[in-house]
């Protein structure tokens, strides 16, 4: 049986993100971006120089006094998203900022802007209970157009584009070492190959909603080794695919069980400390002695070796229960945002360090080493509730 989750009222809390007109996962999105956008002081390029695009910008008196109206909205727009104030009005003054700012300055023009000046500006034009197809037709285009570019590209098709940048621009040593084993411009081919067919591939998977789980993980994997290759995020281009691929998530609407031993007081205290942080009230934990588990196939037995988490129709255990509860907690998303915009000046080494370890505790092979972990810790676990008020070992019973 589902559990409501508690009605949320808009909170001044910028780690909240329920109880207003746009769902959990947009909202996230969008305050990613924003967040983003402030930490990296994205506000001090608009418009700068003024070099509009459209005539009708001419007529402007002040450039200078345009240009301080524009930051304004700017801040004042991410500013009221952060703190859950007229969300959708604020999507639409934020992104507007932007793309005004894109059309007013040919300096400031770049792919990356634009993709996040329409992002938050369709963000906000969604209309509550429906589905964000408007949102996603825009990242599929971005994917599609990017591969479509480079197939119509001669030096992207013979591989000369990424020879040259690897190696005149970038100086990868990677890359060049790895070349230099392989027959001439082998390496270069297949990384201009593969990069416009996973581009295409991406393209067509976020417009068919039983590809959407190996479209996020395909982007995941392009854009961070992207990241790891270059150093570089191209302005917002890597914060917002990233954040962008929240709108393919199905956020929960009910809550979800966590099946705990009640009578370790190690798990006591990791249960509060997880509480702390479940602003959103999504996790109801029951100790597996009131026999929660049973409706859901699990025995005493099983729970008492390891935490269960109940997602709707699925089970998780272990280590994978702790990942997917981080996984849908939106201040997950805020610490990374932070991790990753707050450091200034030449970060390339500290960021790629940063996604490495990420993209390690998200991927497939990392599970194995999670569950070791978490083995080592649950077999210890009265041992750490040394200090705390424990019952006896249930299975000693």
């Amino acid at each position: 049986m589902a559990i409501s989750t508690p009605a949320l009222k808009p909170s001044w809390n910028p780690l909240r993100c329920g109880g207003t007109a746009l769902p959990t996962n947009l909202l996230l999105m969008a305050k990613l971006i924003a967040l983003t956008l402030l930490l990296t002081n994205h506000v001090r390029l608009i418009p700068d120089p003024f070099l509009p695009f459209l005539p009708v910008f001419d007529r402007i008196g002040s450039p200078p006094a345009f240009q301080s109206a524009l930051q304004t909205v700017f801040l004042a727009a991410a500013v009221a998203l952060l703190f859950n104030r007229y969300v959708r009005a604020s999507c639409l003054a934020l992104g507007g900022a932007i793309l005004i700012g894109v059309i007013s300055s040919k300096a400031y023009y770049g792919n990356n802007k634009t993709f996040c000046g329409l992002i938050l500006f369709l963000t906000g034009l969604y209309e509550p209970g429906s589905e964000p197809w408007l949102l996603r037709a825009q990242f599929a285009l971005v994917y599609f157009g990017a591969g479509l570019n480079k197939l119509l590209d001669a030096d992207w098709r013979s591989g000369l584009f990424m020879e040259h940048w690897a190696t005149e621009r970038l100086h990868q040593a990677a890359y060049i070492a790895l070349a230099s084993w392989l027959p001439p411009m082998f390496l270069a081919k297949l990384l201009c190959w593969g990069t416009l067919l996973t581009e295409l591939a991406m393209s067509a998977a976020f417009l068919i909603r039983r590809w959407f789980a190996a479209g996020i993980v395909a982007s995941l994997l392009f854009q961070s080794s992207l990241l790891l290759f270059t150093g570089s995020t191209f302005t917002m281009f890597f914060y917002a695919t990233q954040a962008a691929l929240l709108m393919f998530v199905d956020w929960p609407k009910s809550r979800w069980l966590v099946i705990y031993d009640g009578d370790c007081g190690f798990c006591a205290r990791s249960k509060r400390w997880v509480e702390r942080f479940d602003l959103e009230g999504l996790l109801e934990w029951r100790p597996f002695q009131s026999g929660a588990g049973h409706a859901h196939g699990i025995t005493d037995a099983e729970a008492s070796e390891r935490i269960y988490l109940v997602a709707g129709k699925k089970i998780y255990s272990g280590f994978r229960a702790f990942r997917m509860m981080l996984l849908f907690n939106p201040v997950t998303y805020f610490v990374i945002a932070l991790l990753l915009g707050l450091p200034r000046g030449d970060a390339s080494t500290y960021r790629r360090i940063v996604v490495a370890a990420l993209l390690a505790f998200l991927l497939p092979p990392f599970v194995p080493i999670g569950e070791w972990g978490y083995r080592l810790v649950a077999r210890n676990r009265y041992r750490l509730s040394a200090n705390s008020a424990c019952a006896v070992n249930p299975v000693e019973r």
